[in-house]
């Protein structure tokens, strides 16, 4: 195995020295494009200028990760896939329930592992959801690494909460609320009189409003009509 194609793989404990030292390298790229990417814009940010600020020599990400796709990838999956399996366990336990589930059930399904994402890793965590909300506005091809087919996943239990929706209805404004929800919880922050990163309570509330009101619009837009 190259060591580009296990960045996210094996035991770093039982590696070899030169395998460690590889991960660290990766990590700390990681991590610098990261911090660069949520406050410039990932467009506005260059390969060069993530190497710069990691102290790393010129050829490093593309050392390390191939091509600034592939590094974006790796921002998105180094705390995204737990976000992505935990939203896809949600999906499961829905799919294995005879009734249909709710909307506010649906919506929590994918929603809540943002939630707790922010809980566990305020700083960070806030980073990510601004890198997530800007390359969803362009369905940028670095969120396949983190979606992995998950989205017909979860449209098929969106398929059986709204059976009567139009699918291309259903569809389109599923992604409208998702992405509605992405950017208010990018901007969470800019919302509340608080320091970043949120106190627990606030995050909580600004949360349940989110649900509150994706649900009310979903129903509102796919039960009822135009």
């Amino acid at each position: 195995m190259s060591d580009r194609s296990n960045q996210y793989g094996g035991d770093l404990a039982s590696a070899p020295a030169p395998n460690r030292q590889g991960n660290a390298t990766r990590g700390r790229l990681v991590k610098t494009a990261e911090r660069l990417f949520a406050a410039h814009g990932v467009d506005a940010v260059s390969v060069r200028a993530v190497n710069a600020a990691a102290g790393l020599g010129p050829a490093s990400v593309n050392y390390h990760f191939g091509t600034k796709d592939d590094l974006i990838a790796a921002v998105l999956l180094d705390l995204g896939a737990a976000v992505r399996d935990s939203i896809r366990v949600n999906a499961d336990r829905l799919a294995a329930r005879d009734e249909a589930p709710t909307t506010e059930e649906v919506v929590r399904a994918v929603t809540e592992p943002y939630r707790d994402l922010l809980l566990r890793h305020r700083t960070r965590g806030m980073r990510w959801v601004r890198i997530v909300t800007q390359v969803s506005a362009r369905d940028h091809p670095a969120l396949r690494a983190v979606e992995e087919n998950l989205r017909e996943h979860l449209h098929v239990q969106l398929r059986r909460t709204f059976p009567e929706a139009d699918p291309a209805r259903l569809e389109s404004r599923w992604a409208i609320a998702l992405m509605g929800f992405l950017q208010a919880l990018a901007r969470a922050g800019d919302w509340h009189a608080h320091p970043d990163p949120l106190p627990t309570d606030v995050l909580t509330a600004f949360y349940e409003d989110q649900v509150a009101f994706l649900s009310g619009g979903l129903d509102r837009l796919l039960r009822e009509g135009d």
